[in-house]
């Protein structure tokens, strides 16, 4: 059995640290290739700064932040495990410089996250929640909520990775047109979406949809820049990261009407106890416009995808480890 921190430990087998909440199961497949696993869910950066020079891999959920301090003080770690999609916590490059393998596992949820974008969708383009809210205090208002079809509308798609191609793929049937935009693919037109320039999205989309990874090139991707250069108002959906959307820009094209409506799964600071009163004041704004829906970054936290995540990240390491430390 996996077991908890001890301060010291024996030597012997390399170590695995475990900082995520896992099933039983996932701590055992390492046990089966003969490491010794250490299980410590929750544990924060500072604590991990003093022990991590004891482990030779760490499976990391998105709360730990691989730094290139973290990294340099982990002179024995050889694996990153990373389950799930983002790799924004990781100083991947650096970590790779030291021949560290970091690996993830994006295509696990992939179906999770196309199927609450297009969940949000309908909800946000038929005022279902505030419908529904509505009833719960015995209102039946059937003007004010009155909907807008997705069949016949333009939708663009920027990033075409595993959850862009996923969602373009559940959406067929709804008889929309569909354009995808991503700066390091070509040739993926098919016969339900289109390959297509940014700015060609940005002159055609009634809805847009992003599914990028957030890093320097990303970060607040959609701001008031990139919604100006739209040319017509439009639908607003984020289920990627919280930092690829500047939310006081979304506020500001929402009040304005060239946002018609937003959703949104994420977040740029996700630690709702750690607002300041002006942070309060903008996500209360933003709801108060009745055009904006939030949900707590679970897009692809079904039971399914919680389960895919960490087993499909375990047999790429396993399948690494096979072929290479023969």
């Amino acid at each position: 059995m996996a077991k908890a921190f001890e301060h010291s430990m024996q030597p012997g087998k390399d170590k695995f640290l475990v900082t995520d909440n896992v099933p039983e199961k996932f701590l055992e497949a390492f046990e089966l290739m003969n490491f010794e696993v250490v299980y410590y869910p929750e544990i924060s950066n500072e604590a991990l700064l003093d022990i991590i020079e004891q482990f030779h891999g760490i499976v990391i959920n998105s709360n730990i932040y691989m730094t290139k301090a973290l990294i340099d003080k982990a002179d024995r770690l050889k694996y990153i495990l990373r389950p799930g999609s983002g790799l924004d916590n990781v100083e991947v490059e650096y970590a790779e410089s030291k021949e560290i393998l970091v690996l993830n596992s994006p295509e696990a949820n992939k179906d999770a996250v196309a199927e609450h974008a297009i969940g949000l969708l309908i909800n946000m383009l038929n005022f279902i929640p505030r419908a529904w809210d509505q009833i719960r205090k015995f209102q039946w208002v059937r003007e004010e909520n009155k909907g807008t079809e997705i069949k016949g509308k333009t939708i663009g798609i920027i990033g075409y990775g595993n959850t862009g191609q996923a969602f373009a793929l559940k959406m067929q049937g709804f008889e929309a047109d569909m354009y995808a935009y991503d700066k390091y693919k070509s040739g993926f037109s098919t016969g339900f979406v289109h390959e297509s320039t940014l700015e060609d999205i940005q002159r055609r989309a009634d809805i847009i949809t992003v599914h990028l990874p957030l890093n320097e090139e990303t970060k607040y991707f959609i701001n008031e820049a990139f919604i100006n250069k739209c040319k017509k108002p439009f639908y607003l959906l984020n289920t990627s990261r919280g930092k690829i959307v500047k939310t006081e820009d979304v506020l500001k094209a929402v009040k304005k009407g060239k946002i018609l409506g937003a959703a949104l799964d994420v977040l740029e600071n996700e630690k709702l106890d750690t607002y300041i009163a002006s942070e309060k004041q903008m996500i209360t704004d933003l709801l108060d416009t009745g055009k904006v829906l939030i949900t707590p970054h679970i897009a692809g936290w079904t039971k399914e995808a919680r389960e895919k995540i960490f087993f499909t990240v375990f047999d790429k390491f396993k399948t690494w480890v096979e072929m290479n430390e023969k």
